[in-house]
């Protein structure tokens, strides 16, 4: 049997390319205007009595069709010195007022000077606060500072989900404080479908320790290396004997227990295999070739990840305790033989591994309870990703039966349920990772490719019902098709799945299911 790509129907690839044009589209002509309009600044009272000269610009909208949420605000042109001092507020046509960034307390003396794109925290954009001085041209998280909801009207609101409208939108730009000033050259609101959720955390086993605490540095106040060729030399440095989990395939994470430092933008943690092999897994947010970096506070239990969990920004003075993803910052990989292996792909092994904590910079200390090193040990298939709505109300979803093993030790069978009746359809998938990329107004394509498909079916059920199902044996699909994507798999590996069948009053006249993601076992 000859394997098929998904890219083969031409259907499909045609289906693929209108998703893709249907990410955002942006409505441009906003104004120009001086932050502040007049003066430099201040007058007013954080956070109730805003100051009396904002920059004040409007835009007529019309929402593009099929765009059911805000995607982004963009910025050409824009330049303030000490972005602490700026405000960004929103107004629908409705009249709403909505927080899209305020610097107090979290900016501090940063420059604006380029073109910037603010999108809804869901993104996983980085905060401008940690962009650099002045903050480099690229797309940054929506950030309320320290701003409190509802004063003077404005409320804080993720950006997808200010109700939109057509009509006038105006951006408000005000400036807290006196003796800086900036512009806004022109602005654009782009418009698109919702970003779905990310996926839950991977199922993790987490070694324990309990020996790992101690002080950051280990003596001083640190500083005393030269960035970066130099380490500075009284680092935190805990080891730890690892037995790695029966099945573990990568590692999860790393959890740093009772974390407290002060200035987070001196901080650089490097993970050191038993092989002797060191690894970064944060370094110094916000900095750029060595400078202070992001003046926020470590206060609490915090979790890395290699990615899908939120960047180091921070609202506030405190990065709020919770899930992070790796920082590798400006490190060149190599430098001092500390790589920049995402955690994923650093060699799972059984024996003696060390986090070390260096402080790159004097004044500032804190401190580390505990840490753990956390292994992947696959419980089952994960779902993720939203199904589309079908003509008849149908939302396809996708299941597997068990995780897939190299040796073939067990069955895995793939169902999807809840399809459209009588119609034809068939499973794809990808070995490169989850995405959600718009497919139609309610869908997603959720595998990135290259994709590979399996053979065209029919659903069966009922016309005009959700009674249709798909379903593919796994493994005799597999063995049949030795040169298929992904094929031979190791234990580690992983596939994601998805459902693709007609649906002719749909957009696109298709749908496409939830998707799946699969770990191969040994």
């Amino acid at each position: 049997m000859i394997p098929r790509k998904l890219l083969a129907p031409a259907v499909m690839f045609a289906a693929l390319a209108l998703a893709q044009s249907a990410s955002a589209q942006c409505v441009s002509g906003g104004g120009s205007g001086l932050i502040p309009a007049s003066g430099t600044g201040g007058g007013g009272a954080f956070p109730g009595t805003l100051p009396p000269t904002p920059m004040v610009s409007t835009l007529a909208v019309t929402v593009p069709s099929g765009a059911t949420a805000l995607k982004s605000l963009k910025l050409n042109g824009t330049a303030h010195t000490y972005l602490g001092d700026v405000q960004f507020v929103l107004q629908n046509p409705a009249g709403g007022l909505y927080n899209v960034y305020c610097g107090q307390t979290s900016a501090g003396n940063i420059d604006l000077n380029g073109d910037y794109v603010l999108v809804d925290p869901i993104a996983l954009a980085p905060s401008w606060a940690s962009g650099g001085n002045p903050v480099v041209n690229g797309t940054y998280s929506q950030d309320y500072g320290a701003f409190t909801n509802g004063s003077a009207g404005i409320n804080n609101t993720p950006l997808e989900q200010i109700p939109i409208s057509s009509g006038t939108w105006t951006l408000y730009v005000y400036d807290w404080a006196a003796a800086d000033v900036g512009a806004v050259t022109n602005w654009e609101l782009c418009f698109g479908l919702p970003t779905p959720p990310p996926p839950p955390p991977p199922t993790v086993t987490c070694v324990p320790n309990g020996s790992g605490s101690g002080l950051i540095p280990a003596a001083g106040t640190g500083g005393n290396g030269t960035w970066p060729g130099t380490l500075p030399p009284t680092p935190f440095v805990s080891s730890h004997n690892v037995t790695v989990p029966a099945g573990a395939t990568k590692i999860g994470k790393v959890e740093l227990v009772g974390m407290t430092h002060t200035w987070t933008g001196d901080l650089q943690m490097v993970l050191t295999d038993p092989s002797g092999t060191q690894h970064n897994l944060f370094t110094r947010p916000g900095s750029v070739n060595g400078s202070v970096g992001l003046n926020c506070d470590l206060a609490g239990d915090y979790a890395i990840y290699q990615s899908g969990q939120s960047n180091w920004n921070c609202s506030g003075a405190t990065h709020t305790p919770g899930n992070y993803n790796q920082l590798f910052g400006t490190w060149t990989s190599g430098t001092l033989n500390i790589f920049n292996t995402a955690l994923g792909s650093i060699p799972v092994a059984t024996g003696t591994w060390t986090l070390t904590i260096y402080d790159w910079a004097n004044g500032d200390s804190g401190g580390l309870t505990d840490w753990r090193l956390c292994f992947e040990v696959p419980s089952g298939p994960l779902s993720y990703c939203t199904a589309g709505t079908t003509t008849n109300g149908c939302a396809a979803t996708i299941t597997a039966s068990a995780n897939p093993s190299v040796s073939l030790a067990n069955a895995c069978n793939i169902s999807v349920t809840n399809v459209e009746g009588q119609k034809s359809g068939l499973i794809f998938y990808s070995i490169n990772g989850q995405q959600a990329q718009p497919w139609n107004a309610t869908s997603f394509l959720c595998v990135k490719a290259p994709t590979q498909r399996s053979s065209t079916q029919t659903s069966g059920g009922a016309v005009n019902s959700c009674t249709g199902a798909l379903s593919l044996d796994w493994n005799a699909f597999q063995t049949a098709n030795p040169s298929s994507l992904g094929n031979p798999w190791s234990a580690g590996n992983k596939a994601q799945l998805q459902a693709w069948f007609r649906d002719p009053p749909a957009g696109k006249a298709t749908n496409l299911s939830n998707a799946i993601e699969m770990t191969y076992l040994p």
